[in-house]
Parts: structure tokens; sequence; C-alpha cells
């Protein structure tokens, strides 16, 4: 009897856990729904300018935040689960390499501490930046800043979520280097070719603003020749 496609198995796990994510997606996102109120708060707290305000300009804005602060949790979630779990479907099959479970929890760990740098790194950096020189370009033309919520948030969030993931260019780079899809001298090779795409990247994922671009692009230049290096010694 001919062994179903890996593709199979994986499908047959999503329909047979296919409950599992439903309830577990709706209790993640009743419970960060009930406290959306506070993440939005404390967002505001953080990011706004002193003189800019906040406004809703639809009678659901508020509301709808709130279910998309929520839905985007529960979502990540579940990808993060499912991409585990058909890791073990690839892995048993043979698919991909054993790493080991200790060289797989080595690899999450270092994949959320880069992420929960990126993430540091616009809420810390880039976004306050950005909002201030923002503010007093307004204010300089005699313009008073106001925000609607849906694109103050939209903004934070596109931002902040891009640079989390930009953040594991690192990671990326050393595990193909240990796949041996490619080597240091071909990273190097091609430095300035990339340099360019990253700069393309940036204000691909960015607001349409010079400031933006060069806070994501710098650091994606720095963590490539970062990784050329990790990939050097290792």
């Amino acid at each position: 009897m001919a062994k179903k496609p890996a593709y199979d198995d994986i499908v047959d796990n999503l329909k047979g856990k296919i409950w599992f994510y439903l309830v577990l997606a709706f209790t993640v996102f009743g419970i960060v729904f009930n406290f959306s109120p506070e993440i939005i708060d404390w967002i505001a707290e953080k990011l706004l300018p002193k003189d800019a305000a906040l406004i809703y300009l639809a009678p659901a804005e508020f509301f709808l935040l709130k279910l998309r602060i929520a839905g985007y949790s529960a979502i990540s979630l579940i990808f993060i689960i499912t991409v585990i779990q058909t890791w073990q479907i690839l892995r048993s099959r043979s698919l991909i390499p054993n790493l080991g479970i200790g060289k797989l929890l080595a690899t999450f760990i270092i994949s959320l501490v880069l992420f929960l740098l990126g993430v540091t790194y616009s809420l810390e950096l880039v976004l306050p930046t950005v909002l201030e020189y923002f503010q007093n370009d307004a204010a300089d033309a005699g313009l008073q800043t106001t925000y609607s919520l849906s694109a103050f948030y939209h903004f934070v969030f596109l931002l902040t979520f891009s640079l989390g993931i930009t953040f594991q260019l690192p990671l990326i780079v050393v595990m193909m280097l240990k796949l041996e899809l490619t080597t240091t001298d071909k990273l190097a090779e091609y430095r300035s070719h990339l340099v360019v795409v990253f700069f393309i990247m940036a204000a691909m994922i960015t607001p349409p603003d010079v400031i933006s671009q060069f806070l994501l692009a710098i650091p994606l230049i720095i963590l490539y020749e970062l990784s050329i290096i990790i990939g050097k010694v290792s």
C-alpha cells in the first residue's frame, strides 16, 4: 500500500483537531478581547505625542479595534501551533532534519528573543521617533494632530509586527548556512544587492516616509552583517 503524501497527513491532522483549534481560538479571543481596552490605553499613553489626540470616526470603530486585537492574537497562536505540528509530521516522515527537542527548543527561544527585540526596538525607538517627527511636521504647518483610532493603531501594529519579523534575519541566515543552502562567501558577495533589497522591503512595509524606511532598513543591514559573522565563527 502506497504511503500517503505528507500533505495529506498535515490536512488530516488539521481536520482531526479542528474543534480543539476553534475552542482554543475562541478562548484566547475572549481573554484578549476582555483586556484589549487596557492594551489600547497602554499603547496610547506610551506612543501618542503630547499634543496629539485620538478620535473615532465611526460608531463601531473602537469595538472593531478590540475585535482586531483579539482576532490577531488568536490567529497568531493557532498559526504557531499549526507550524509546530506540521514540523512534527515532516520530521516523522524524515522530510526535514531531526534537530532534537533541545535544539528545537533553543531555536524557538532564540526566535522569540529576536522577535521581542524587534518589538522593543519599534516601541522604544522607531515609533516614538516617527510619531514625534510627524507631530512636529504638522505643528510647523499650523495643523493640529488628530488620529483616528483605526489609522493610529494600524500604523503601530504594522510597524511593530514588521520589525519583530525582520529581526528573525540572523536565525534564518544561520539556518540556511547549517542546511548548506548558501555560504558566508556567497552572503558577502551579494551584500550590495541585498542592501538594495532591504531598502525596497522597508519601502513596501513601512508608511511612505524616509525616516520609517531607514529605521527598518538599517537594522536589517546590521543584522545581515551580524549573521555573516556568526556563520563564520559557528
